[in-house]
């Protein structure tokens, strides 16, 4: 990866954090479960977009296939680097598991699609950033976001609520998204190979 590319990246996983932080702010504050799968949802859903799977599927649907298969743990691997280059002993051997999981996410696969995606899509149109670019960049922003939630959820349950999200929006039919937006209120502010997660 060149340098220009890798710095467009950065920003857009930058932007993706901050955006996520505003969206998803309620009258309790901020939810590190809530952020980090919401976040995750929209990387594997931004891929998701990416596999030419037809757009009549029904929002919400479990669509499985090979690509997810391959290109979800692309995502996971990116998250976990970034994990590690913010100085965290992480990989797939040591994630944990049982957060890879619906009943340690709070809040829907629909609510987060409705929260964030109109944002994430809006920022690729402005940018002219593919999505797959931008799945890749929202991946680097999950690791961001699982780094700096680490003080109220430990970097390996972070990661497997990461996990879940990631499977969840590659495997996910996205609802369909409306990119005429306003800009987000400042106010509401192991060697041994392992499957890729199935939770369907």
């Amino acid at each position: 990866m060149d340098n220009e590319k890798h710095k467009k990246l950065i920003e857009a996983a930058v932007f993706f954090n901050e955006a996520a932080r505003k969206l998803l702010v309620n009258e309790k504050g901020l939810h590190a479960e809530t952020l980090i799968s919401s976040v995750s949802r929209i990387s594997g859903s931004l891929m998701y977009r990416t596999f030419g799977h037809p757009t009549t599927i029904e929002g919400g649907t479990a669509v499985l296939s090979d690509k997810a298969n391959i290109f979800g743990p692309k995502l996971m691997n990116l998250m976990l680097s970034t994990l590690q280059q913010l100085g965290h002993k992480i990989g797939e051997e040591n994630i944990n598991t049982e957060y890879a999981s619906a009943k340690h996410v709070p809040i829907s696969f629909k609510e987060s699609h409705e929260r964030l995606a109109p944002f994430f899509l809006k920022y690729c149109e402005a940018d002219s950033m593919s999505y797959y670019d931008a799945a890749f960049a929202a991946a680097i922003a999950t690791g961001m976001l699982i780094n700096d939630c680490n003080e109220v959820l430990s970097v390996d349950k972070g990661a497997g609520v990461a996990v879940y999200g990631l499977v969840e929006g590659t495997k996910t039919a996205p609802f369909p998204v409306n990119v005429k937006v306003t800009k987000p209120n400042d106010s509401a502010a192991t060697s041994k190979k392992k499957p890729w997660y199935k939770p369907w």
